[in-house]
């Protein structure tokens, strides 16, 4: 794939997927702050949990937009903050790349990683867990009480439950 494919693909998709991202987490925010019960429940964890997840996620659209040239000099993050990116995986972190990248590369990352810290003290914590033992358990049964029980005495005619 050539470099502008690959430059195009990635800013297309990126941004598609970060405003959809910045959506549904507009939609979880207000409903949130809209249900009372769920309102309720939110901890002040949660709200610095949502502030750092739109902070992520815009810087990234933020750095989307600038460094694809699309509103200025394109940046070709492929050979730094990529390559600083990968370093970390294989334990040699190489931090003379990220220090090369533009500034709002590096808020994007540093945001990022306030995130993974304050990771496990909040509910994403819950993405670590999932239910697989909900998929083997067995089935509720609903039983009847028979139809005396469904069926009350109201007046002269019965009358069932719920009406």
């Amino acid at each position: 794939m050539s470099h502008h494919a690959y430059h195009v693909q990635a800013v297309v998709l990126g941004s598609i997927a970060g405003v959809t991202t910045l959506t549904g987490l507009a939609l979880l925010i207000y409903r949130r702050r809209s249900r009372g019960p769920v309102f309720m429940a939110t901890t002040v964890n949660d709200k610095l949990m949502y502030v750092f997840l739109v902070g992520a996620i815009s810087a990234g659209l933020y750095a989307t937009a600038l460094g694809s040239g699309t509103f200025g000099e394109s940046y070709n993050y492929r050979e730094t903050v990529s390559v600083w990116f990968r370093s970390i995986w294989v334990l040699q972190p190489r931090g003379e790349l990220m220090a090369l990248a533009p500034l709002y590369y590096q808020l994007h990352v540093m945001i990022a990683l306030a995130l993974f810290a304050i990771w496990p003290f909040t509910r994403l914590v819950h993405a670590f867990s999932a239910p697989v033992a909900y998929l083997f358990r067995p089935y509720v049964v609903y039983r009847s009480r028979g139809v005396a029980a469904r069926k009350e005495l109201v007046g002269s005619h019965l009358q069932r439950r719920g009406r």
